[in-house]
């Protein structure tokens, strides 16, 4: 029994994250019924991240074991034949059956985007983060540039709902980067994330830019251990899944 290993793209807009809920579109339900009508079976798609509504992915890789042994252009065009248009197999491979999309990654990486004008701009509705006020960005950048990478307990950054028992996450990448007029972007990698940790850190460093915390406004939270001491939980629309390390 052939196991793959696809790439994925999607815009999360439309759907309630990448995990199957009842009654509710999903991307791993989407990915599922497209695949089925491939193989002619019921399969079973486990992915690298169980991204949130609304989150999107530039770089998802999910698992599933399928009867046939197929041309892996078959997989790919047959699958995009089948899916919406929000949601794109952008390659497959052939692997070993211990390889597990969650459970053998080492790392992974996301991207926020974060529009910092009065009024977003149309192209970026649902796709980026949106803050009307003036933000000082010399202080964010500031703020990321002297947060040391490594391991560190992000337990202040993480939701109430978070299933994760361990909170210790090596940070192996943390950049804030100008993506054009207005248009930042923080790019974070680790080799574990906890529920909502980006979104509350970027939330974080939202309110240091508007002056509201310090430049060592992220290492406080680290020091404080509490949620409450860390900013707003930002919105999804900003929020990418943009790699995962094998």
């Amino acid at each position: 029994m052939p196991r793959l290993k696809l790439t994925i793209q999607y815009d999360g807009g439309a759907y309630y994250g990448w995990q199957i809920q009842e009654d509710l579109p999903s991307v791993q339900g989407e990915l599922a019924k497209a695949l089925e009508q491939i193989v002619q079976h019921e399969v079973e798609i486990q992915g690298a991240g169980r991204t949130d509504r609304g989150v999107h992915a530039w770089g998802q890789i999910a698992h599933v074991d399928v009867h046939k042994d197929l041309d892996l252009i078959k997989y790919i065009g047959g699958m995009n034949r089948f899916l919406p248009d929000d949601i794109r197999v952008i390659d497959a491979a052939k692997v070993t059956e211990d390889f597990h999309a969650r459970f053998s990654a080492t790392a992974r990486h996301y991207v926020y985007r974060l529009w910092n004008a009065r009024y977003l701009r149309t192209d970026l509705v649902g796709h980026a983060g949106h803050m009307p006020v003036p933000l000082d960005m010399a202080a964010i950048q500031t703020a990321v540039e002297t947060f040391p990478l490594g391991e560190h307990d992000f337990k202040g950054f993480q939701d109430a709902e978070c299933q994760s028992r361990v909170s210790l996450c090596d940070l192996h990448h943390l950049r804030w980067v100008e993506e054009a007029e207005n248009l930042w972007r923080l790019e974070i990698g680790a080799n574990h994330f906890l529920h909502h940790m980006v979104r509350n850190i970027m939330g974080t460093l939202v309110e240091i830019g508007l002056g509201k915390r310090s430049v060592s406004g992220l290492m406080d939270v680290i020091e404080a251990q509490d949620r409450t001491q860390a900013g707003m939980t930002f919105s999804p629309d900003g929020l990418y899944l943009s790699k995962v390390v094998y």
